[in-house]
């Protein structure tokens, strides 16, 4: 039994040094395609922080009070009035005075965030099933051409209805462009460079986010602001052109062909030899196809009892990173006499963040990382709460607090992508982002609990990460190991 185990291990590091040894760890192929295909990020940060200044908190006052004589008072609402006027500044109009989004209407500003993020759930679940079944490649592409065309379509919209379908479909976009190019980035580096990669990935979301305060502070009307910001993803057009299908998913679907003729010109860009290579990627695709539990995956496989614990705890973990990070990220914008100032600097110190989890992924392993910095954003919460209300303070805290979500959100793509077969990675991938959505969504109406109760934001925002990274240590750490390729490679080595 001890051999038979040891032999199934030892094929599963024959089959990551396989594509190792025929296209390198890291070369100008990896880097080619690393340099491309993370830009898409680029939009994934304009369209989720888009709405920091579509709903800024605006002074407003009745105009108009019908049959009444009552003294009129700024930001108050009255059942009888006739017509508010608002206090844009520092902007020209917004959602808010556009739509009359105040009063009992107020809670349709939270809505068009929580329809993105529902579009952001939906799209990650499509994406991933369709990235799985019908290939990386195609999958991106159908996402990009969505994300172009409805992006350009909200700046026009009529009406909040037609505003808010939009945004969903925006939203189902951008979570196939997120989804599928992590994994095609993983997919195409080897194991030494995973951490390095992983979380460089994340840095031109994180300029996204810096840059969307830059675009509002130029373009000051609601709908100049979305057209500046849906026109640069015009430049995406180009991967229709350049991009080429994971050949480890060709592999796995027994596309020996197709996968042969990239992987040649692969090494080729790599300076490696390119000898016998159809020959070992068809062994490599019969090892592949033999442990594959059956021809056509569903998410279902995702419940398998070798997988259960791994999909339930990495879903709470996403679930609660997407509670936090969005939770910090508005209570900064909403908080701050000079949102421009404070949205920059909550995206600037994530650079730095990302680049320091790549030391400590590479020396405290996927699982430590995950738990330590879990728990420290949860206690930049609780002390938050309990501090001074000075500006200079709460700005502190609360970028250090975005910083740690942002380590954690690093760290959980790389871990979550390398707990996860490549026959079913990217819906792996995509029922954690889904979790995510879901806690993004939740967040909004969670800080809005401060209002009535002032406590329990803070308790559901500093105990949730905490409870997290204790939730993180009944995974196995993945630091070093290969990726595995089948369910069969999971319920060996684990």
């Amino acid at each position: 039994m001890v051999i038979k185990l040891a032999n199934q291990v030892m094929n599963g590091v024959k089959k990551e040094d396989t594509f190792v040894k025929l296209l390198g760890d890291f070369g100008k192929w990896q880097f080619l395609v690393f340099g491309t295909v993370s830009l898409v990020k680029l939009s994934s940060g304009w369209v989720q922080m888009a709405i920091l200044f579509l709903t800024p908190n605006l002074v407003f006052w009745c105009k108009e009070l019908a049959n009444s004589t009552e003294e009129i008072r700024n930001s108050t609402c009255y059942k009888d009035c006739l017509e508010y006027e608002y206090d844009t500044s520092p902007f020209e109009n917004t959602i808010v005075s556009e739509w009359d989004l105040i009063c009992e209407r107020r809670w349709l500003a939270s809505f068009n965030q929580m329809v993105l993020q529902v579009g952001i759930l939906i799209g990650s679940t499509i994406f991933g099933f369709m990235s799985d079944r019908f290939g990386r490649k195609h999958t991106f592409l159908v996402s990009i051409l969505t994300l172009i065309i409805f992006g350009l379509g909200m700046p026009f919209s009529p009406n909040y209805l037609v505003f808010t379908i939009l945004r969903f479909l925006v939203g189902v976009a951008t979570s196939g462009t997120m989804v599928v190019s992590f994994v095609i980035v993983m997919e195409s580096v080897g194991p030494r460079y995973r951490e390095v990669t992983g979380c460089l990935f994340q840095i031109p979301f994180i300029i996204g986010h810096m840059s969307v305060p830059l675009f509002a502070y130029y373009f000051r009307s609601w709908n100049t602001y979305l057209l500046a910001l849906g026109l640069p993803p015009l430049i995406y057009l180009g991967y229709f052109f350049v991009l080429t299908e994971s050949p480890r998913w060709l592999v796995s679907v027994g596309r020996v062909r197709e996968a042969t003729e990239i992987v040649t010109r692969a090494a080729k860009l790599n300076k490696l030899p390119t000898a016998k290579i159809e020959e070992t990627l068809t062994q490599l695709s019969k090892e592949i196809c033999a442990k594959a539990d059956e021809p056509k995956l569903n998410y279902s496989a995702l419940f398998q009892r070798s997988l259960l614990l791994k999909t339930s705890c990495c879903c709470f973990i996403w679930l609660v990173t997407g509670v936090t990070y969005f939770g910090f990220n508005q209570y900064i914008s909403q908080t701050s006499p000079d949102p421009f100032v404070s949205v920059a600097l909550a995206g600037a110190i994530q650079i730095p963040s990302n680049i320091i989890s790549i030391w400590l992924i590479r020396k405290l392993g996927r699982r430590l990382t995950t738990t330590v910095f879990s728990t420290l954003g949860g206690i930049f919460v609780i002390v938050l709460y309990f501090v001074p209300k000075i500006f200079a303070l709460t700005l502190t805290l609360g970028t250090l607090g975005v910083s740690c979500a942002a380590i954690v959100a690093s760290t959980i793509y790389i871990y979550t992508s390398e707990l996860y077969p490549t026959v079913i990675r990217n819906m792996g991938m995509g029922a954690c982002s889904t979790a995510m959505r879901i806690g993004s969504m939740v967040a909004p109406f969670i800080s809005n609990t401060s209002m009535t109760i002032p406590w329990l934001a803070t308790a559901i925002f500093g105990l949730a990460p905490i409870l997290a990274g204790l939730v993180c240590f009944l995974l196995p750490e993945t630091k070093g190991r290969t990726l595995p390729d089948s369910i069969e490679d999971i319920r060996t080595v684990d």
